[in-house]
């Protein structure tokens, strides 16, 4: 073959080589379990003294966000609290299947058995001083690992058009990478 023929082979094929590439990346990222949590609040309320010089009370809040955004079952979920004595008072939206254990280090943790793909569970703490949120949050694990803690709150997904436009420039882009990688192997080949 001459080098234009082998040329325009690579023109035709990088594109759908990227393409089956990415494909496969994102099936193998996407196709499994991701639990998800971050902090979407965090407060502190004083209580007004009473008509009678009772001080007011402060009483603090936070609540957190634990997702599966992966395409399969989470399974033995747990939030670990940095706690060791009985958790404050919480409440967990939507209602679902938990339990409250205490882990061999002695800290409690609440346990669900399992995240189904896209849910998400927000827990609300409920507490008074001298406790602070850094002081109750700890891990969020799973059975198939550690939870990725986001520093910020997930942003909505964008449009079919932003995703298709995304893809087709990825796409692209990773063909001309390909191409210009075979290029520069082909260079190095004839001049070695």
């Amino acid at each position: 073959m001459d080098m234009e023929t082998v040329e325009t082979w690579a023109k035709l094929i990088a594109p759908f080589v990227s393409a089956l590439l990415i494909a496969g990346f994102k099936w193998y990222t996407e196709g499994r379990p991701r639990v998800i949590s971050y902090l979407v609040q965090s407060w502190g309320v004083k209580i007004d003294d009473s008509a009678d010089g009772t001080p007011g009370a402060i009483v603090h809040s936070h609540s957190i966000v634990v997702a599966n955004t992966g395409r399969k079952p989470a399974t033995g979920v747990r939030v670990t609290h940095a706690i060791k004595h009985p958790l404050p008072a919480h409440a967990i939206h939507p209602p679902i299947q938990y339990s409250i254990e205490t882990n061999p280090e002695g800290y409690q943790q609440i346990v669900f058995p399992v995240l189904v793909p896209k849910q998400q569970v927000t827990i609300s703490y409920l507490y008074f001083p001298p406790l602070f949120y850094n002081q109750i949050m700890g891990d969020v694990v799973s059975n198939e690992g550690m939870a990725k803690i986001l520093d910020i709150v997930p942003l909505p997904r964008p449009n079919r058009i932003v995703y298709l436009a995304t893809w087709l420039l990825t796409v692209i882009g990773g063909s001309v990478v390909l191409y210009w990688a075979f290029r520069l192997a082909l260079w190095l080949a004839q001049h070695a």
